[in-house]
């Protein structure tokens, strides 16, 4: 009798492992919905914040230009034109609409944006800066013809 009364308590021991192993499996599942989920949201939340700031022109865009004051190593030359359009990207990366093939401008630099009658700009978290007049940019301002725009060691001004 003893030996029959040893058995069901390791019988309801490993029962009770069973269930606690599989309470633990189960927070682990709902932990990782839990951060796919936060995840998803916070993308989502960025996106939207993206393209609020990309909205379309609130004004006819005045034709602006950017000029080519110090070409560093990107192979355009001093004095060339790159035009603006209402939503300008600049930066290394061939899917800008500038692209400006230096090894200090970053991927995706800074973009230029015609909103409210007026033109801006945003560094895009560039690793050597956006600078506008000598000053770095930190967050969208306003820019205006004659303003010297430095991506990196690529110096332009805008023109109109």
């Amino acid at each position: 009798m003893d030996l029959n009364l040893s058995f069901n308590q390791d019988s309801i021991s490993y029962d009770w492992f069973l269930l606690i192993l599989r309470l633990v499996f189960i927070g682990l599942v709902y932990l990782f919905i839990y951060q796919v989920a936060r995840v998803t949201v916070r993308e989502l939340v960025q996106i939207g914040t993206a393209q609020t700031s990309r909205s379309a022109p609130t004004a006819q865009p005045v034709a602006a230009q950017l000029e080519v004051l110090d070409p560093a190593e990107s192979g355009l030359h001093r004095g060339e034109i790159l035009p603006l359009d209402p939503y300008t990207t600049i930066g290394r990366r061939d899917g800008n609409a500038i692209v400006l093939p230096d090894s200090f401008v970053s991927s995706q630099h800074a973009e230029i944006v015609y909103d409210n009658g007026a033109w801006w700009i945003d560094d895009l978290g560039s690793t050597n800066g956006t600078l506008v007049n000598n000053r770095p940019v930190s967050t969208r301002i306003r820019i205006a013809p004659g303003d010297v725009i430095q991506f990196g060691r690529v110096s332009t001004r805008l023109t109109q």
